[in-house]
């Protein structure tokens, strides 16, 4: 009896170790430790970091788009989401004022709703505190596929406007 006993707290302690490590999530929940924002609160604003003029969340965090994402496809799921989280929101629409741009949402692959500006999906760098962007022109790879990151600023958003849902998905990887 003590034995089982000892298996199963064992059992409960490896668990809690792995959902915390995980977020939670299963290894594809590509918005693991994303938190939602609320519909009243300002989903994306510009802030003054290092001379530009970035976006950030309502945290302060500065925000990302990948180039292989401009077209509006989401790309960056399973461990990619890990680093570079997806900006999304719950129900309606995000709200901000973002100079030469428009802000929107897709429903990304895991059904969750994403912020993009001018169709392209907004991320978190999760190496960034509130205030740095040390993601600028970050190149990586997941699952095979390449990622080049940049900082959304109006100046480099994508000029047409993007489908409002997007598709693919690529499996787990290491990185």
């Amino acid at each position: 009896m003590k034995r089982l006993f000892a298996f199963a707290a064992i059992a409960f302690a490896a668990a809690l170790f792995l959902a915390a490590c995980s977020g939670g999530g299963g290894g594809n929940d590509s918005s693991s430790g994303s938190k939602p924002s609320s519909g009243t609160a300002t989903t994306v604003a510009t802030k003054r970091i290092d001379g530009k003029s970035v976006l950030v969340d309502a945290n302060g965090n500065a925000l990302y788009m990948s180039d292989q994402e401009a077209s509006g496809a989401v790309k960056c799921t399973g461990s990619c989401g890990q680093f570079w989280e997806p900006l999304t929101i719950q129900g309606g629409q995000p709200s901000g004022t973002v100079s030469g741009g428009t802000l929107g949402v897709l429903q990304r692959p895991d059904g969750k709703t994403q912020v993009t500006l001018n169709g392209a999906p907004l991320y978190h760098f999760t190496q960034d505190q509130p205030g740095q962007v040390t993601g600028d022109g970050f190149d990586d790879a997941f699952d095979g596929q390449q990622f080049t990151w940049h900082v959304a600023t109006a100046g480099n958003a994508p000029s047409a406007p993007m489908p409002t849902s997007g598709s693919g998905s690529s499996g787990p990887s290491g990185y």
